[in-house]
Order: C-alpha cells, then structure tokens, then sequence
C-alpha cells in the first residue's frame, strides 16, 4: 500500500550534525517547493522524568507526534524529516506506524569521536557535556552493532549543505506535490 506518505529518519550518535542536517534538507525542498515538514523529536521527549523502561521519553515522543501529524497532512504535508537517534528496529516500526502505508528511509549520519566531541565542546556544558561525549561513544558502538539505516553518510569535513545535498542524492526525492 504506497500512501504518498515518506518519512526521513536522520540518526547518528550526538554531535553528528542530525538536525543541522534535517533543517538544510527542509531548506532544500521548500525551495524546490516540495510540501515537507522538519519535526525536531528531542523536543516531543522532553520531559522528566522519565517513565520506567523509556529512558529518553521515546513514546511520549511518538505519542506527541500522532496527535500533530495530522495538522500537518491537514496542510497537503506528505514528506517528514525527522532527526532524533533510532537505537532499535521497533523504533523505527513505531515510526511506520504514525501513517498506515508510510515509507520509512533511515539516514545515520557518522562522524570520529574527536570530531563529535571536538562538536560537542561547543554546545555542551558541565556535566552535560561529560554525559554527552560519554554518549556518543555509546551511541556509535550499538549504531555499528545493530546496523538499523538504510544509507550512512560521513559528516567528516562537509558542510550541512553538503551533507543534505548528499542525503537527497540518496533519499528518494520526493516529487512537487506529490
């Protein structure tokens, strides 16, 4: 059942560049004219605290999104960028379900551990910055473990531009008004 309805993942560890990313491609595509929304899902998660066995507020997030999905399909919206980090295959099912029928492409974005720290030093403070460069180590171990994207892109010396030029050569554009 193709519903027209496409949802693009951006993932990676923290410091890779996800909603940098999923904002150049909205740029992209609404410049093209192509009807799409970015939806950052940290922003749905947060929240604390969190309940038992949902660490980072995962289905609160994906609660938030069904019920603000369809204000945007309301607007002819059929296209959604959604950077946030998958850690397993029922994640991204939880994802396809949002839509009946929906496409789901997953893009990780990668980067060296210097590179997401040297990233994150300029983002992060304290305590927090501890936790997060912690985190992306985490993060790029069970990335290479669990293998759960379609398409990994290096981010290592390219400019967001570049790199949303790269995951539109790969993502299977989306047609005006499709």
């Amino acid at each position: 059942m193709d519903t027209g309805y496409s949802i693009l993942i951006v993932t990676g560890p923290v410091g890779a560049g996800k909603t940098s990313a999923a904002e150049a491609v909205f740029d992209l595509l609404s410049a093209k004219k192509i009807p799409c929304a970015v939806i950052d899902f940290d922003w749905l998660t947060a929240a604390y605290p969190a309940p038992a066995g949902d660490r980072f507020n995962f289905q609160l997030g994906i609660k938030n999104l069904s019920s603000i999905i369809p204000n945007y399909i309301s607007l002819g919206i059929k296209l959604f960028i959604i950077p946030t980090v998958v850690e397993s295959k029922d994640e991204i099912e939880s994802f396809k379900e949002l839509i009946k029928g929906t496409d789901i492409f997953v893009i990780r974005l990668s980067a060296e551990p210097a590179t997401l720290h040297k990233r994150l030093d300029k983002r992060e403070i304290g305590n927090l910055l501890d936790w997060h460069k912690k985190r992306a180590i985490e993060l790029i171990e069970m990335f290479e473990s669990k293998q759960l994207e379609n398409l990994i892109i290096d981010t290592e010396n390219k400019s967001i531009g570049s790199i949303a030029k790269e995951i539109l050569l790969f993502w299977p554009e989306p047609e005006k008004d499709k």
